[in-house]
């Protein structure tokens, strides 16, 4: 094989296996969350409200599945809409008080969660990773019209 088809291939598999693992792990952990509605309340936690929008840049997907995600974490008590001050026709995503009292231990489940994955690669293969990934995703943005 390709060594370049290798990589996307592995990088492909690597995605789905880290995916299907988180979900696991927060089945486990009686989170009652999908990976993606974790990611998207991360994303909140460390940069705070944002618009739907925002958070479809954010995540790479189109404002439609946000809309499906947002939808199942406000029925669930996770987050709210609020009418963007500045454009109505807009809303802004915020955490609930049940999103802030999970935080603390969803952050350090995720934190050793991803140590154990880490396990046995050094913290220089892994700088070495980030700034290969770094380059194919400018690579990939320039290819396709975006700022890297």
């Amino acid at each position: 094989m390709l060594l370049s088809k290798e990589i996307a291939v592995s990088l492909n598999l690597a995605s789905c296996k880290l995916k299907q693992y988180t979900g696991m792990m927060l089945r486990q952990g009686n989170v009652g969350l999908t990976p993606e509605q974790f990611l998207l309340i991360d994303i909140l936690w460390n940069q705070g409200p944002m618009s739907q929008q925002r958070i479809a840049d954010t995540m790479m997907k189109d404002k439609n599945s946000i809309t499906k995600l947002v939808d199942s974490l406000e029925r669930n008590g996770f987050v709210v809409r609020q009418k963007d001050t500045r454009d109505r026709r807009s809303n802004t995503i915020v955490l609930t008080e049940k999103s802030d009292t999970m935080k603390l231990g969803a952050k350090e489940a995720g934190i050793s969660m991803l140590g154990d994955i880490l396990e046995g690669i050094s913290e220089e293969e892994l700088r070495s990773f980030l700034d290969t990934l770094g380059k194919m995703t400018a690579n990939i943005d320039k290819l396709a019209g975006r700022k890297a």
